[in-house]
């Protein structure tokens, strides 16, 4: 086992599995992860203690991050945003390395989490709206709906959602485990 996975083990809150440990679909979820982004990360090492969830998360992170019907940005604009309301410091550093690969720049990411009035409309909507759904989703202002339907239809808004909701989900499961970033 490795020095950094031995030192990984002390913070969190249940077991990491190891390359060797790893059974069923985590074994194919560790090899795709690892031919894409050259590692394992540790949030996908905690999950494998359910292979079943690691492969089904996998897929619903794949499906929803890669390019779609929402440019691939903007999705990471706001799952920077939810992590930074849901203070998830795993999140923002994996969001924020992703917005650097597509070219967004350091200026960019502060105005998406201090001031997104200077954002383009359609971005700036979809971030109010991942604020409004991660603060209150049942309560999510008409106004706000209203906005967003002006720049995406009903498919653009189920991937918009999708982002949100997948990473609320992830921040909660690193945050509640105490899966440390890398």
């Amino acid at each position: 086992m490795s020095q950094l996975l031995i030192v990984f083990l002390e913070f969190t809150k249940i077991k990491v599995v190891s390359d060797e440990e790893a059974t069923g679909p985590a074994v194919d979820v560790f090899q795709n992860l690892r031919d894409k982004t050259g590692g394992v990360p540790n949030w996908a090492r905690v999950m494998a203690n359910r292979p079943e969830i690691l492969a089904a998360f996998a897929n619903l992170l794949s499906t929803s991050m890669r390019p779609g019907l929402v440019e691939q940005d903007n999705k990471w604009k706001m799952a920077y945003k939810v992590s930074d309301i849901n203070k998830c410091k795993y999140c923002i550093g994996a969001a924020g390395g992703m917005l650097t690969k597509l070219g967004v720049s350091e200026e960019d990411m502060k105005i998406v989490l201090e001031d997104v009035d200077k954002m383009s409309d359609d971005e700036k909507i979809a971030i109010k709206y991942a604020e409004a759904v991660t603060k209150d989703a049942v309560n999510v202002p008409d106004e706000i709906f209203d906005e967003l339907r002006k720049y995406y239809n009903d498919a653009q808004i189920t991937e918009l959602t999708s982002v949100i909701g997948l990473f609320n989900y992830i921040n909660r499961f690193n945050d509640a485990l105490k899966v440390m970033p890398e």
